[in-house]
């Protein structure tokens, strides 16, 4: 496929990284000269500096003939323009990051498929999302969801007292026949393997596992933990994340708590959150934190627009006793270290929104890949074309065709998830998610393609 991005910041970035290891050809624009300048001396791709709005420089890009266009600039109105310049040049698939609730939702006045756009993506829902996939499961060390959340992957690490520990997989296939799911990558000693059925888990290990939300307490019940209604969770921030997150954790949560820095802020919340309790305050102070219980909190999680207080906030509320923190950072590095002192986890933004459109992207057959911990192993979803090598056929006859070390950790048919065996026929349209190491993935990919 041919794709046009415009925006080359983290989340340009990130798709082209990605879609060109997936061998799409590529163009980014990006105004920003040093921007173009690092995104030359890393990807092979062609990059053009300037206005992302010129007609003449799209042109340049290739917008004649291109199948998608990607505005993800942190500007809305630039992004809606690139849609509706693409729109005449008629690419079918026209994708723009919109922040304003003007362009988008409940309180849109306009109808933004008029102007172009055919998907907008909304940058605080994904994040707001990413940080309920936590929350939806205790404990998790990594947090996916596939097939509009039906269908789950996480990553939990090993502890001596969880039933699992020192079973085979088989041994706890065999024991949960009635919740489907499925162990697909094994962490041990910083390698990552694929196991197989007779692979023991030992305490240390991160083990990530596949399965339909029917089976997620049987999945949690190994890990030690439970899907009941969290007792108490606190957000904090000042920003348009904290009031979605807060508005979707009333349905989670007996008791939700807001804690503001800004005043004026706090009486806008107010007026918008039904069931939340709203207290203005400042969480890098441990006064504020006692006064708000957070000893009891199940979740402490920091969503301000300024990463230092979040995670200023979050480790504060970590040593006074919340059980599980969470920190929005909009800088990539440091990662490893607020991990290593006791966040558990950090939520990047533009990584996350990049994630999400190539889901987007993958509705329209493009394979949507998910890094295991950045290293070598990925969940790969891909859909079986007619007259593919791997359609038609039960999978004990195209085993020897499948890359060793690869396996079909699940069949996604319609609203069904099947855990395949040797027995299951692909059939044309099914999607799979196929876990395999990265040097494998552009083989395997053949196999789902027709003839």
């Amino acid at each position: 496929m041919r794709i046009v991005i415009v925006g080359g910041g983290v989340v340009g970035y990130s798709l082209a990284e990605q879609l060109r290891h997936e061998h799409h050809d590529i163009a980014l624009v990006e105004k920003d000269a040093a921007i173009c300048q690092n995104v030359n001396e890393r990807l092979d791709i062609q990059t053009l500096c300037g206005n992302g709005s010129s007609p003449r420089l799209l042109e340049e890009a290739g917008i004649k003939g291109a199948d998608m266009v990607l505005a993800v600039t942190p500007i809305d109105e630039l992004n809606i323009v690139v849609c509706e310049i693409a729109k005449q040049y008629e690419v079918p698939a026209r994708i723009a990051r919109i922040r304003s609730n003007e362009f988008r939702g409940r309180d849109a006045t306009i109808d933004i498929s008029q102007m172009g756009v055919t998907l907008v993506i909304d940058p605080e829902q994904v994040v707001v999302d990413s940080i309920m996939h936590f929350v939806d499961t205790p404990g998790a060390s990594d947090a996916t969801n596939f097939q509009n959340g039906n269908v789950l992957m996480r990553g939990y690490h090993v502890t001596e007292s969880m039933p699992l520990v020192n079973k085979t997989l088989k041994d706890i296939r065999g024991d949960n026949r009635e919740h489907p799911m499925l162990f697909i990558a094994a962490i041990r000693d910083q390698k990552a393997i694929i196991p197989d059925g007779d692979y023991s888990i030992n305490k240390g290990d991160e083990i990530y596992g596949i399965f339909p939300r029917a089976s997620r307490e049987a999945f949690l019940h190994l890990f030690n933990h439970s899907s009941k209604q969290a007792e108490n969770i606190i957000v904090t921030g000042d920003s348009l994340t904290a009031l979605q997150l807060a508005s979707a954790l009333e349905k989670q949560a007996k008791k939700v708590t807001l804690v503001d820095p800004s005043e004026v802020h706090a009486r806008h919340a107010a007026e918008i959150l039904e069931a939340t309790e709203i207290v203005h305050g400042d969480c890098t102070d441990s006064t504020i934190l006692n006064e708000v219980s957070v000893r009891s909190a199940d979740f402490f999680i920091a969503a301000s627009n300024e990463t230092e207080y979040n995670v200023m906030s979050a480790l504060l509320a970590k040593a006074e006793g919340a059980r599980e923190v969470i920190a929005i950072a909009s800088e990539l590095k440091h990662d490893r270290l607020f991990s290593s002192i006791g966040i558990d986890h950090v939520i990047h933004p533009r990584l996350a929104i990049a994630r999400e459109i190539l889901e987007a992207i993958n509705r329209g057959q493009i394979g949507r890949v998910v890094r295991i911990r950045d290293l070598d192993v990925e969940a790969m979803r891909i859909t079986a074309e007619k007259d593919s090598p791997i359609s038609g056929k039960p999978l004990q006859h195209v085993r020897s065709k499948i890359q060793k070390g690869s396996i079909i950790g699940a069949v996604l048919r319609a609203d069904e998830m099947i855990i395949p065996d040797g027995n299951t026929v692909i059939e044309p349209g099914d999607q799979m998610i196929v876990i395999t190491y990265t040097r494998n993935v552009p083989r395997l990919k053949k196999l789902f393609k027709s003839r």
